[in-house]
């Protein structure tokens, strides 16, 4: 018996409206709330101004999911000897929709293993995800965490932590940021991309 027949089937059934027409539940909440990333962006560093990468960003799926291609144009976080810059991709969409927030796995082409974020919207609508804590080799105890913030002129402010905290601690004494960009719209940076991407 094929287990997805009838979970295709209570899809689309909850997906008509009692007439029959077909209502796409991804084209509302909480499908949406992440909308303001789909984008095709030039990233740049925040304190610096310097262009760290370009990050593309589209709904997949019909519109339930959202798909992340980026690409580094700088040397950073190149592995030693790589023909290419680093780069790397996600997929991202909500869990158990509506109340059961957001999930993101993240993977590069670096290795290390795929990266699994959760969280969602904060109160002032910044969407905030967060892995799972886990133990480093001296002792410590850690998490990632990583921030959209959308801001009126049509950027985004996205940001990593790395919150670390001691085997006694109940909270997070140390946090560290390894990446703090300004996303910009590429239409309005066309000049601060060359043609260099991913190829040196």
């Amino acid at each position: 018996m094929n287990i997805f027949l009838p979970i295709m089937a209570l899809s689309a059934a909850m997906a008509q409206t009692p007439d029959g027409d077909y209502v796409n539940v991804c084209d509302s909440a909480p499908y949406t709330d992440f909308d303001f990333w789909v984008g095709d962006w030039v990233a740049i560093d925040y304190d610096s101004g310097v262009v760290q990468g370009v990050d593309r960003v589209e709904k997949i799926a019909d519109g339930c999911a959202i798909h992340q291609d980026w690409t580094q144009l700088t040397d950073r976080y190149r592995t030693p000897g790589a023909p290419v810059r680093y780069f790397g991709e996600s997929i991202t969409a909500p869990i158990n929709p509506p109340d059961g927030g957001w999930q993101q796995v993240w993977v590069n082409q670096g290795g290390g293993g795929a990266i699994t974020l959760r969280g969602g919207l904060d109160a002032d609508g910044t969407m905030v995800i967060a892995t799972d804590e886990r133990e480093a080799s001296d002792g410590r105890f850690f998490r990632q965490v990583w921030y959209w913030d959308p801001l009126e002129e049509g950027r985004i402010h996205s940001w990593g932590e790395i919150q670390i905290r001691q085997a006694d601690e109940n909270g997070y004494s140390l946090t560290q940021v390894p990446w703090n960009l300004m996303y910009v719209p590429r239409a309005d940076a066309p000049n601060l991309v060359t043609a260099t991407e991913n190829t040196e």
